[in-house]
């Protein structure tokens, strides 16, 4: 892996040279840096470099969206919709079930977009049962237990399942990629 690293600093040393990139400014150099990241964007899709975490991960996660319909066009995300892990019902390491490994990897927008708008819309229906309930019985997963009847609690859990989170989407995405 250290030796296919190495051969791509040297093909980015030539690439600067050949642009002249120590002899550019301003937008020239702008111009120049962004023709030598298209070049290693086709290097990348076509092999010869490695590629990047979205790259890798991108037929997967496609694959998962289209399967759970959010490959669509979608209204923007409200401004009031919480935000990543604020979300009633959502996981995360202090709301019980979560996950704390991390992935972080930059979307193109064309998965981003509908990603984010897709769970915040997917999720509009079971968001707004979580705060009813929460209304009614408290906020936090532990409030209200000692009051709320079981139905209600099992309320809760059947809501909650329903949840869908990006990273939810992403990991699914990832485990198609790793199963191929």
């Amino acid at each position: 892996m250290r030796d296919h690293q190495d051969a791509e600093e040297r093909w980015l040393a030539k690439e600067a040279e050949r642009e002249e990139l120590a002899l550019l400014r301003g937008a020239q150099r702008r111009a120049a840096q962004a023709r030598i990241r298209a070049r290693r964007y086709e290097r990348q899709e076509s092999g010869l470099h490695r590629p990047t975490r979205a790259l890798v991960l991108a037929p997967g996660l496609r694959a998962e969206m289209q399967h759970r319909g959010l490959l669509k066009e979608w209204e923007p995300v409200p401004a009031e919709a919480p935000k990543a892990g604020q979300t009633l019902g959502g996981t995360g390491p202090h709301a019980g079930a979560g996950l704390t490994g991390r992935l972080i990897v930059a979307l193109p927008e064309t998965l981003s977009v509908p990603l984010e708008r897709g769970v915040c819309w997917n999720n509009q229906p079971h968001v707004q049962a979580l705060q009813a309930w929460t209304d009614r019985w408290g906020p936090g997963p532990a409030a209200g237990r000692s009051a709320a009847p079981p139905e209600a609690l099992a309320e809760r859990e059947r809501s909650t399942a329903l949840v869908m989170t990006t990273g939810d989407v992403v990991r699914a995405g990832l485990e198609r990629v790793l199963q191929e």
